[in-house]
């Protein structure tokens, strides 16, 4: 087999492709759409997608939670003794004794969450927020993120508007009450009290996944709950507590965030373990995936050269095989991964506009060899050759985003497959077995015009073949 790298081009076509002195020489594309329309029928589903509708890159978009900050104030509140626990695990300038959940994410369990900021210590314009997506159509690396506080510096560092500490209560009234700027208000020789904290509310789908980050726009780096999400995924990024009691937390999950590239952790978040109907987040470590396995499919196309009715009349003489071009897709990330199985035509064919990466010189023949078409069975040159793998780099929404083009009438022309009109190129499983050279498309399978008017009703039109 042979293998090509980055990007490719194609050549397609029949001995009937060549220039015919005796043909009106007018528009290739109007041309063939009369005679398409012509070899089908004159009818055509004005939603037939030609298979591409299911080829195309595509997620579920997640339920978009519902955010909402308390209205009351400073809702929550904690002693100090729950902060005696706090600094014991994440010690300030120290590295966070949680070592269980360094790599942590929470499943949903009820229809909301609350998360409060517990704990500042930066000076950077950092941003605080969760990602979330849906596992069941997602993986993490599709999250959607959601910032809860952003710019902490440059919104004037009014933490104040957050969190607040008191010294002391005398009489029943909580004194000094001031603002926090880190660990000093439960450490310095006058201890906190009490630490008064607003609340988020988040609202979700109770099967999503969700996880916290940090975004150093000083540095422009993001530090995840995942650490498979960081740019570096063995870096340390944060570190949480509360699967059990520990100490004088035993209802409630702490999980710290780091904004910069040490081990300590300058952002702690508190979410109560209580929640809708008393269930509450569940806290869970990602794995790494599996990559997924590729979709695969099949592109047959024409080459617009294609013609119903011959110009000698002849209604037989159908051009109409759909081998001009089989090629095998499958996006990834970087772009897609291609097989070139076979090239029956003889004009000349590109993918993505290189011109420099022609079917036939792949296949390694001249361009007027027909390749894996069985030509010979219609006199014609012929060769027998491996399919050819190779790559495209790019972002393609679709299969059909992959430009296939011809060259005829002494310019580029792309082959399209627009949704409910003549189409000159298919998308199907690779199951599918392609005509051999001058077989018709409609009477080797004799579902394909029943798709072509009642797509719905048939999309697999290519399991039924007539032998």
């Amino acid at each position: 087999m042979v293998f090509v790298a980055i990007s490719t081009t194609f050549i397609s076509c029949h001995k009937s492709d060549m220039y015919d002195p005796d043909r009106p020489e007018e528009d290739a594309r109007e041309l063939y759409d009369r005679n398409f329309l012509s070899y089908v029928g004159g009818s055509i589903n004005p939603n037939v997608d030609w298979g591409f509708g299911k080829a195309r890159a595509r997620t579920r978009a997640a339920e978009e939670p519902q955010v909402k900050l308390d209205s009351k104030g400073y809702s929550s509140e904690f002693s100090s003794k729950y902060f005696e626990t706090v600094r014991e695990y994440f010690p300030e300038d120290g590295e966070c004794k949680s070592t269980d959940w360094r790599n942590y994410e929470f499943l949903e369990n009820g229809n909301y969450f609350n998360v409060s900021i517990i704990y500042l210590n930066t000076t950077q314009d950092d941003v605080i927020g969760f990602y979330y997506y849906d596992p069941a159509t997602e993986t993490y690396e599709n999250h959607t993120k959601v910032p809860l506080y952003s710019d902490i510096q440059t919104n004037g560092g009014n933490m104040g508007y957050y969190l607040r500490y008191n010294n002391y209560e005398s009489g029943g009234v909580w004194n000094d009450v001031s603002t926090s700027s880190g660990y000093s208000i439960w450490t310095k020789s006058i201890p906190a009290k009490r630490i008064q904290i607003r609340t988020y509310t988040i609202y979700m789908n109770k099967t999503y996944r969700f996880g916290f980050y940090v975004t150093n726009n000083n540095t422009g780096k993001t530090y995840y709950s995942n650490m498979y999400l960081n740019a570096d995924p063995t870096a340390y990024s944060g570190a949480a507590i509360g699967e059990n009691a520990v100490g004088n937390i035993p209802q409630s999950y702490v999980v710290g965030l780091t904004d910069n590239d040490e081990t300590g952790c300058n952002v702690l978040l508190e979410i109560p373990r209580i929640g809708d109907g008393g269930k509450y987040p569940l806290l869970v470590k990602p794995d790494k995936p599996e990559p997924a396995p590729l979709e695969w499919y099949r592109i047959i196309a024409e080459d617009l050269n294609a013609h119903d009715v011959d110009h000698d009349g002849d209604l037989n003489d159908t051009d109409f095989d759909f081998n001009d071009i089989v090629l095998d897709v499958a996006l990834t990330n970087d772009g897609a991964k291609c097989i070139l199985q076979a090239a029956g035509a003889t004009l000349k064919i590109r993918i993505n506009g290189n011109d420099n990466l022609e079917v036939h010189k792949m296949f390694g023949v001249e361009q007027s060899i027909m390749v894996n078409t069985h030509a010979e069975k219609k006199g014609l040159a012929h060769a027998d050759k491996d399919p050819v793998e190779f790559d495209l780099v790019g972002s393609f929404s679709s299969i059909d985003k992959i430009k296939i083009e011809v060259y005829k009438q002494d310019r580029w022309m792309e082959l399209t497959a627009p949704e409910g009109r003549p189409s000159c190129k298919i998308a199907v499983d690779t199951d599918f077995v392609w005509p051999d050279e001058r077989e018709s498309l409609k009477i080797k399978y004799p579902d394909f015009l029943n798709y072509v008017r009642n797509y719905q009703d048939i999309e697999d039109w290519w399991k039924k073949m007539n032998p």
